[in-house]
């Protein structure tokens, strides 16, 4: 009995191994549900999983006239995608979507089939093996009144389940959007900057009060350019951020001055102490040297 002890002693690990090894068996646990729940966000924010079965050769092709690198409202937009279909399965059935208008296409598989927005295509993967099948896509990006992400190109699979192909999106807007979108970031800014300053005038105990006044009359003028952008009124967004940029240039002086006025008094203040004070010396130096009868 007293052997069997020892020895069992002697197979015990140590308590730091011990430790080490429950350490490690935790670390891969954490790991892995990191990995589970990193997969299953990746899935809900595309909505569905990725195809295994049809590989998307390199970029699509796309063909548009561009506002600042994004594609101009009511322009032609045209799209060339390159697929290669797994021979793993006999057949399976795309789908396609877009929000172009008049949107179609066509797909080229021992000649040209058309697609229509919303439709589907057959197709069959032995038939296919080892080719590369073209997919033509066009339509018109539609009018808008404020930038908009919308989609040119939406390709899903069916086999037993849904699978994502491919989602093209792309942002679609117009000169005067962008440039509303330019005043407003500007005016932003520029309120921002003009809040600081005043910031720095209050701590310093500085009457920054008339630039607070032009202060809140900017961030109105922000607020009604962000309104008429969101309600498709771009020129007004730009007339109103204008305004804000204004109004916040015109805050940041008006604190700028203040702060400067007061450090002005105060070495004004400060001078005039120094001076009675020399004239305050002067004058007691004088009246000791009469008491002395120096003159």
């Amino acid at each position: 009995m007293l052997k069997k002890t020892l020895f069992l002693e002697r197979r015990a690990l140590p308590k730091g191994a011990v430790f080490l090894l429950a350490f490690l068996i935790l670390a891969f646990f954490l790991m892995s549900l990191c990995v589970s729940v990193s997969g299953a966000v990746a899935k809900e924010e595309s909505g569905l999983p990725e195809s295994e079965f049809v590989e998307v050769k390199s970029s699509p092709f796309i063909e548009h006239e561009d506002v600042r690198e994004k594609i101009k409202n009511g322009s032609e937009v045209s799209i060339t995608i390159i697929l290669i279909f797994s021979p793993e399965i006999e057949e399976s059935t795309l789908f396609f979507y877009s929000d172009l208008k008049n949107a179609n296409g066509h797909i080229d598989i021992d000649g040209s089939h058309g697609l229509e927005n919303g439709g589907s295509f057959s197709v069959d993967h032995k038939e296919v093996k080892n080719k590369e099948v073209r997919i033509g896509w066009s339509g018109t990006a539609p009018e808008v009144k404020k930038r908009e992400n919308i989609t040119l190109l939406n390709i899903t699979q069916e086999i037993k389940d849904i699978y994502l192909v491919k989602d093209i999106k792309r942002d679609v807007t117009s000169e005067i959007i962008e440039d509303a979108i330019i005043a407003m970031d500007k005016a932003k800014k520029g309120i921002e900057s003009a809040n600081w300053t005043i910031a720095n005038g209050t701590e310093a105990r500085v009457d920054v009060s008339e630039a607070k006044t032009s202060f809140e009359a900017a961030n109105l003028y922000l607020k009604d350019a962000n309104d008429a952008y969101w309600q498709g009124r771009a020129e007004d967004s730009i007339d109103a951020a204008t305004n804000a940029t204004h109004y916040a240039e015109l805050a940041k002086d008006e604190a700028e001055s203040a702060i400067v006025s007061k450090k002005s008094m105060n070495y004004v203040i400060l001078t005039a102490v120094v001076i009675i004070v020399i004239v305050v010396f002067v004058f007691l130096i004088r009246q000791r040297r009469r008491k002395r009868g120096i003159y």
